[in-house]
């Protein structure tokens, strides 16, 4: 029986992947105002095409949800999520904008999964309060600091849509594998220069890789990787500054 899950998987993940080409290529303009959701809805009849790009992502990425998952609940709630996910790293990537329709979409998701899960309802609860409130507070202290906006409402709301289906533990990891990510491809975009503008680089992608880790790997082991990672980093530097000190005889 465990073919016919692969069979669903695959259909979906054709379907989901012709929608995301089509909602890249249009969404766009809604979300930054310059078109509205009559002339989107009809380009959905009039402009639609072919293309097997997002489809082929998702056959592959759907089909490990059932290998490495099982065909459980969990596995299909991340086939839903998917299109969101794919929508915020590549519209957030080319105008810097979340649309409201990802949040809108994880969040009933995230619901579907309380359902399920209504004893630990207070896990999910406080899931996207946490979520939300990390990107937020980072947004206000950037604007203090810096005057200048570091964390947009569009991460924020998305932070609290995904903790609202991952609870608190997994909301927190997400946070910190976006922020590690964020930090190293965003540095060197910067050094490279190959932003032209203020600097400012979307979030939403880094916090899309968080998530897709966080499905494959569970959180604890992740921490763990996490606390061994800083530990072998705090040696290292501790023999480093040794190192330097004895050079120059200050011990």
């Amino acid at each position: 029986m465990e073919y016919i899950s692969y069979c669903v998987a695959s259909i979906l993940a054709f379907v989901f992947g012709q929608l995301v080409n089509h909602l890249n290529k249009k969404l766009p303009p809604v979300v930054a105002e310059e078109i509205g959701y009559k002339e989107f809805f009809k380009s959905l009849k009039t402009d639609f095409k072919i293309d097997i790009f997002f489809s082929m992502i998702f056959i592959i990425l759907f089909n490990s949800f059932i290998y490495f998952l099982g065909s459980h609940l969990n596995s299909y709630l991340y086939m839903l999520i998917c299109p969101a996910l794919a929508v915020t790293f590549t519209i957030d990537l080319k105008i810097q904008l979340i649309p409201d329709e990802v949040h809108v979409l994880i969040a009933f998701v995230g619901i579907i999964n309380l359902l399920f899960h209504i004893g630990n309802w207070w896990n999910y609860l406080l899931g996207a309060a946490i979520g939300g409130a990390i990107f937020w507070g980072l947004g206000m202290l950037s604007l203090l600091i810096f005057k200048k906006e570091g964390m947009g409402f569009g991460d924020v709301k998305l932070m609290a849509a995904l903790g609202l289906l991952f609870g608190i533990k997994y909301i927190l990891v997400i946070a910190l594998l976006s922020f590690f990510f964020g930090a190293i491809i965003g540095g060197i975009v910067l050094i490279a220069k190959k932003k032209e503008n203020d600097g400012y680089i979307p979030f939403g992608p880094f916090i899309v890789i968080g998530v897709l880790i966080v499905i494959f790997i569970p959180a604890d082991e992740i921490i763990n990787i996490y606390i061994t990672f800083c530990s072998w980093l705090g040696m290292k530097m501790s023999d480093f500054v040794y190192y330097i000190m004895t050079k120059f005889n200050m011990v």
